[in-house]
């Protein structure tokens, strides 16, 4: 059985000819989630287009907005400026952009079973981590957990997950490009 290691270095060279299609972003946040034990939506994979992030991942955000690196309410912005990865497992008290968190799933995944309805449920816990090709940022990687409370999100983020979701982000560099 592939480790994560190989399977993300496997999935890196089929994927970065193409970059980061929609198809691709989805196998890339399949791959992070299974390592995590979250749901392939929990995942948030952002490119950095200029002066601005941009979701790829999860695709139904990449219409709602642009992120501006200069923001200062977005995590996502920090992490890309500030070039340091974090973990904030009180992730609901941080102030921080909200409106992305209001885009629900589709109603006929969760009636078909295909993923537990998180649609009332917010961000309790967050991993971030800048997506660096060098020393250039290239997108930021998010990893969260939902529920309708801490407890019910799941475990919180440890220093070891942090460190395995950096070396994950600068694994994947090379794929993000549109």
């Amino acid at each position: 059985m592939a480790t994560v290691a190989e399977s993300l270095t496997r999935l890196t060279s089929e994927i970065e000819q193409q970059g980061l299609t929609p198809e691709n972003s989805r196998r890339l946040a399949v791959e992070i989630a299974c390592k995590f034990g979250v749901q392939e939506d929990e995942v948030g994979i952002l490119l950095l287009e200029g002066s601005t992030l941009v979701f790829c991942h999860p695709s139904r955000l990449k219409g709602v907005g642009r992120i501006p690196l200069n923001s200062s309410s977005s995590i996502a912005a920090r992490t890309a400026s500030t070039r340091r990865s974090e973990v904030l497992n009180h992730f609901a008290q941080v102030k921080h952009t909200s409106f992305f968190e209001a885009v629900k799933l589709s109603q006929s995944e969760i009636e078909d079973g295909q993923r537990p309805d998180l649609s009332s449920c917010v961000i309790q816990k967050l991993m971030t981590a800048p997506v660096m090709e060098g020393k250039k940022v290239r997108g930021v990687i998010q990893v969260s957990r939902k529920g309708a409370s801490p407890t019910a999100a799941g475990p919180d983020f440890t220093q070891e997950d942090l460190q395995q979701l950096t070396e994950m982000a600068s694994a994947v560099a090379a794929c993000f490009h549109l």
